[in-house]
């Protein structure tokens, strides 16, 4: 598995199952998209045809829910919405869902990754980064 399947799988994941558009999104030939997803299909990554991603199976093995807290005066300062940063947030491919939420978070998080370390890069490169994240909390499904 490379970039180019790691992309065709978003876009699957994302609803997005149509060959041809996933291959003008990616610049490539229908036959290669084609090729690459009956691969995908048989190797199990893809399973049915709903374009269902087994994040297992495609070596994404650590699933994290990550509370997310917001500085909602600096968000208001940067003329943002929260819903513009869950945007924001929801937009890294690691990111599968994201929700507003009420309670000790503003915002809650469904992430996926290959590792732990590579958890920790999304979260201090990726999330923590953001404008507006100010602490976050990560439990890790066992």
């Amino acid at each position: 598995m490379d970039g180019i399947d790691d992309s065709i799988i978003s876009l699957i994941d994302s609803g997005t199952i149509n060959y041809s558009t996933i291959a003008k999104k990616l610049g490539m030939p229908l036959s290669t998209v084609h090729f690459r997803v009956r691969k995908l299909e048989k190797e199990k990554i893809i399973e049915g045809y709903k374009g269902e991603v087994n994040w297992k199976n495609a070596g994404m093995s650590v699933l994290a829910f990550i509370f997310v807290n917001v500085d909602v005066d600096l968000l208001k300062k940067l003329h943002k919405t929260q819903q513009q940063l869950l945007n924001e947030l929801t937009g890294i491919s690691y990111v599968k869902e994201g929700y507003i939420v009420t309670g000790e978070a503003d915002i809650f998080l469904k992430v996926i990754a290959k590792d732990t370390e590579e958890l920790g890069k999304v979260l201090l490169n990726s999330i923590d980064a953001k404008e507006g994240v100010v602490k976050t909390k990560t439990m890790v499904v066992l």
